[in-house]
């Protein structure tokens, strides 16, 4: 599967695809509005659109084909219409459903009277007539201040980490590489290994110390679907794990990731960000240094045949929407509220 920008060569088929899901594709390929569109094989099986009033966006058209439901893919659309929102300067996001409240609240929407919309609004087909007057408005602020930003210290210890955790709300937890979302909802605690190392660089200096490394895995479809795991949830899987595990206070603290299109990697932490609708986790890919650079061994460099330059992690960015990996026991997952599916 793979995600793309419409283009107005593809107006008839997402105009048969919205009308099959019983959606109005008036306002469709104007000036004010753009969609997002996901294919498999060719095949279109998902939308999400985005209109822009002024500094608000009006979200519309979101839906995934039956046989693809459940994948967490109408999450990820809507997801990414709110990153592309904010990318326009958009302040908030508003929608008009009849069928889905239960949904987008979960997805950090909250009902509004239809008196409290945007003036702005009223120019949208949507609001002339085109949804009825009974359909919900709901709304989703894009200006997530933080509630509270804790800068761990240099070295995140295991023992700083989840302090800050402990301190933070019951909320959605998240994972992010550089501020864009890496673990997908639903994921899983799969391990934590409580892991010593003793190394000696090429200048011959000895080291040793201790890293607690936090495995997390895909889930399943529909647990994607359900949400992110809690911090409370996360801190009950860990605290049952180290009651058996001996797990040091001051270890370096890692996030382990990977998944079917990805070999796991071990991440570094560079923050967490304690929001108003979840705490976020920030991660950044560890570098390599020559340790051996300054010391006071008979070369006092590396071992290499050049001078060694700082390593600059880069981020691959992908439209593709990630596979996820079969089920796996339900003690690591989310709670599981109702399902509730969009058409």
């Amino acid at each position: 599967m793979n995600t793309r920008l419409f283009q107005m060569t593809d107006l008839p088929a997402v105009e048969a695809f919205l009308t099959e899901h019983h959606l109005p594709t008036a306002g469709l390929g104007t000036d004010r509005s753009g969609l997002l569109l996901v294919e498999d094989q060719g095949h279109l099986i998902g939308t999400a659109g985005l209109e822009v009033h002024g500094r608000h966006g009006l979200l519309r058209s979101v839906a995934v084909a039956p046989a693809y439901r459940a994948q967490g893919i109408a999450g990820q659309l809507v997801a990414q219409a709110a990153d592309y929102a904010r990318q326009l300067g958009l302040t908030d996001l508003y929608l008009l459903t009849t069928t889905a409240e239960g949904y987008f609240t979960r997805l950090g929407f909250t009902p509004l009277p239809r008196s409290a919309a945007p003036a702005a609004l009223n120019a949208s087909a949507e609001f002339q007539g085109v949804c009825p007057d009974s359909a919900a408005l709901m709304h989703r602020s894009l200006q997530e201040t933080p509630m509270t930003l804790h800068a761990l210290p240099e070295i995140h210890t295991t023992k700083s980490f989840l302090d800050t955790l402990r301190a933070a709300p019951d909320l959605p937890l998240e994972f992010r590489l550089y501020g864009e979302s890496l673990v997908p909802a639903g994921y899983h605690v799969t391990e934590v290994k409580a892991v010593s190392i003793e190394s000696m660089d090429c200048g011959g200096k000895a080291g040793a110390w201790r890293e607690t490394v936090i495995q997390l895995m895909d889930g399943s479809a529909a647990e994607a679907e359900r949400g992110f795991m809690t911090t409370a949830k996360f801190l009950g899987i860990y605290d049952r794990v180290v009651a058996r595990v001996p797990v040091h206070a001051e270890a370096e603290i890692r996030i382990e990731y990977g998944n079917v299109t990805q070999p796991a990697m071990q991440y570094h932490l560079s923050g967490v960000d304690v929001q108003a609708a979840r705490v976020v986790v920030g991660l950044q890919q560890p570098g390599v240094m020559c340790k051996a650079s300054g010391a006071s061994s008979s070369e006092g460099q590396c071992c290499g045949p050049a001078e060694p330059k700082a390593v600059t992690p880069v981020l691959m960015a992908t439209a593709e929407i990630p596979a996820t990996q079969a089920n796996a026991s339900a003690c690591c997952a989310p709670a599981i509220p109702e399902l509730v599916q969009i058409g």
